[in-house]
């Protein structure tokens, strides 16, 4: 394009650089008039001109585009924060007012709360609930109606029974308080042992400020020791605990403890109690009672390593309780004669083990303070539906005679292992909490509608063994002996003239729950003794029975 432009310049500029003179050859041969060529001339000047504007408007169109262009390009970059901008604020108005939407029905929520007054439903007891949940109240309540037969006929009358019948109240106050009273109305010992009135079971507070890993217990409790020991009977595996359970003497106490589990699995409690048993104080009758006010010291530890190692629908269950306390022993006044534990049947039937006081009625202490030592050993596996359970226990009685200063220590032994089968396909594993199995909760409730379930079933077998051959006749006198003695009658049970020291049961359970509130129990129970028990005048060697219980609770 600028090259044309050039040689059109320079065609205008020889044009007009060529001037004819008058009188040339030129001029003589053509003579042309001089407007003609001014014509021609004003005609390429104009056509130049026209070239040129048309180029300088091509260009001009050029650059045009381009601005356009670099127009474009420059709203298109800054559109796009503008946008991105725009959507924000939108999302940020929604947010508000999302927000303001749940402060409205929070403030709606409240008010209705305020209004609806205290919530009430049954739950693991009947429950009333601040709807604030400031507090919680429970009110629980059960009743064990039991009935037991036995062989021989003469050992002890088939009857019908109430086993347990108790009302509980227990308050949660600003989730770090807890309250649990709880009064027993049966109290039906076995005859001729006398029954008693309505007892306080427990009346504690519980401090819950650092849980789960400590807490703290004040007033009346069981303190934990072993595991069918802990277990409440609303979740044992038979109607009656195993034979182990004799040799913990009572197992309700006042004082103080601390418990707690850590990590997930590990369990312990430790606990100072008066050791003087459920609803007494310290006894204040003589000196001796006085001076000896020495409290029972008891410690629990155990773990469930399916928890530490997260094995699912397992429990891997081990640990142990040791106890020690002192009694103080004085036959004054016929007050404060400690005596080892008497041991009877599973079934409730025959106490076959009535030991020898460590003292005299009414008579000047001739053995010292008795010192008590417990070891308890446990252990449960479960996996899925089966289980299996055991306890070994120990129950040491030291001493010593006055007049001589002889040391003596009596070993009392149990033990029991117990195989179960939840039959109906429930995991052990779901009830089980803090060191312990809780109640059993059914996956279906019984019904006869269509599609309701059978409920809970579980099948127990279980074995157990007591053995008190420490306690024998050869020892000195009131150094522990067995009893009662040949001619000698116990006050509480006056029918059984001859015991025996050892014994072994075989137990099995059949359990239903129709549903979380009921439970029916039978239990078949055989047991043997190491040599005839006389009761009533006749001699055994054996006692069978067969319990039945039904269970109403909430």
């Amino acid at each position: 394009m600028p090259n044309k432009t050039i040689a059109l310049a320079v065609a205008f500029t020889l044009s007009a650089g060529a001037t004819i003179t008058p009188g040339s050859p030129a001029c003589a041969q053509q003579p042309d008039p001089i407007d003609e060529r001014i014509k021609k001339l004003e005609d390429q000047l104009q056509a130049v001109t026209q070239e040129l504007t048309r180029l300088k408007e091509e260009a001009a169109a050029q650059r045009q585009k381009e601005a356009e262009a670099a127009a474009q390009r420059q709203q298109a970059t800054t559109a796009q924060p503008s946008a991105e901008t725009q959507a924000l604020k939108k999302e940020v108005e929604q947010l508000k007012g999302q927000v303001a939407e749940v402060q409205e029905q929070a403030t709606t929520t409240e008010t209705k709360l305020e209004e609806s007054g205290v919530r009430a439903y049954l739950g693991p007891g009947l429950i009333f609930e601040d709807p604030r949940g400031r507090w919680r109240m429970q009110i629980s309540a059960r009743a064990q109606v039991d009935y037991r037969a036995y062989q021989p006929s003469f050992t002890n009358a088939d009857t019908w029974s109430i086993r347990r019948a108790r009302i509980g109240v227990g308050a949660t106050i600003l989730d770090d308080y807890y309250v649990y009273v709880e009064e027993e109305f049966a109290n039906q010992a076995t005859s001729p042992a006398p029954a008693t009135g309505p007892q306080l079971t427990f009346a504690y507070a519980d401090f819950n400020w650092f849980r789960p890993g400590v807490r703290f217990r004040l007033g009346q409790f069981k303190p934990s020791i072993g595991l069918d020991n802990t277990m409440l009977d609303l979740q044992t595996d038979f109607l009656e605990r195993a034979l182990t359970q004799s040799l913990l003497g009572s197992v309700y106490d006042t004082g103080v403890q601390v418990f707690g589990e850590p990590t997930p699995g590990l369990f312990y409690s430790g606990s100072i109690t008066n050791g003087s048993g459920q609803g007494n104080s310290e006894p204040q009758g003589n000196i001796s009672q006085a001076q000896n006010d020495g409290k029972m010291g008891t410690l629990r530890l155990v773990n469930d390593f399916a928890q530490s190692f997260r094995i699912p629908d397992t429990v891997i269950h081990l640990g142990g309780t040791y106890q020690h306390g002192g009694f103080p022993n004085s036959g004054v006044n016929n007050q404060a004669v400690v005596s080892a534990t008497s041991v009877q049947t599973e079934a409730r039937g025959l106490t076959f083990f009535i030991p020898q006081p460590f003292n005299p009625a009414n008579a000047q202490p001739l053995i010292s303070t008795i010192n008590r030592t417990i070891v308890d050993l446990e252990m449960a596996f479960a996996r899925g539906p089966f289980k299996i359970q055991g306890d070994y226990v120990e129950s040491q009685y030291a001493g010593s005679v006055l007049a001589t200063g002889a040391d003596f220590n009596r070993s009392l032994k149990a033990y029991y292992v117990t195989l179960g089968w939840v039959i109906t396909g429930e995991n052990y594993s779901d009830w089980y909490r803090e060191g312990t199995f809780v109640r059993p909760r059914p996956k279906n409730n019984f019904g006869w509608k269509k599609g309701d379930g059978w409920g809970l079933w579980e099948a127990n077998l279980r074995f157990s063994s007591f053995d008190g051959s420490d306690f024998n006749n050869s020892n000195p006198n009131f150094t522990g002996r067995p009893g009662p003695q040949p001619g000698v009658q116990s006050s509480s049970f006056p029918n059984i003239t001859l015991g025996t020291n050892k014994a072994n049961a075989y137990s099995f359970g059949l359990k239903w729950l129709p549903n979380l509130y009921t439970r029916l129990m039978l239990n078949l129970i055989r047991t043997e003794f190491d040599t005839p028990v006389v009761v009533n005048g006749k001699s055994t060697d054996y006692e069978n029975a067969f319990t039945f219980r039904t269970q109403v609770d909430f």
